[in-house]
């Protein structure tokens, strides 16, 4: 009888610790302008995405498919973050350029365009970290016998 490490899958880890990174680098301010002329900002939490990846990454050698299920979670709920984050930011720029201030809506183009480029490398590594989970996740079917391998094989 094979022991319990034996029959684990490995599942490379660094994908999940480098979008928790990333998140936690990911910032997304919403400038505004208040009525004194001051700059305001306002942020939209990531917390609780960061803290669905580690707490995936966390039980994924108990139950893989719940970390699965978890990490898929974490991405709609950034995806969610960032589409309320552009609507904001859109609606700052907007109510700027109707105002009497052009400088303040240059100041504030330019502060939600350093969040614009951190965006697409968070999505490509939240890809990353789901195929590396569902690759597993085949893996350890197929091990399992519960999917045969010319059927796995027939998709890759």
């Amino acid at each position: 009888m094979a022991s319990d490490d034996e029959e684990k899958i490995g599942i490379d880890r660094t994908p999940l610790f480098a979008l928790v990174r990333e998140i936690t680098a990911t910032h997304l301010f919403v400038w505004t302008m208040q009525p004194s002329g001051s700059l305001q900002s306002t942020k939209i939490p990531l917390t609780s995405v960061g803290q669905k990846v580690s707490d995936a990454a966390r039980i994924m050698d108990q139950n893989l498919d719940q970390a699965v299920i978890m990490l898929n979670a974490a991405s709609v709920a950034f995806d969610t973050a960032v589409q309320s984050w552009e609507g904001k930011a859109r609606q700052s720029e907007q109510a700027l350029k109707h105002s009497a201030k052009p400088g303040k809506l240059s100041q504030v183009v330019a502060k939600h365009n350093q969040v614009r480029p951190r965006l697409a490398p968070v999505k490509s590594v939240f890809r990353r970290a789901v195929s590396t989970l569902q690759n597993a996740q085949i893996e350890t079917r197929r091990r399992d016998g519960v999917v045969p391998d010319d059927i796995l094989d027939k998709d890759l």
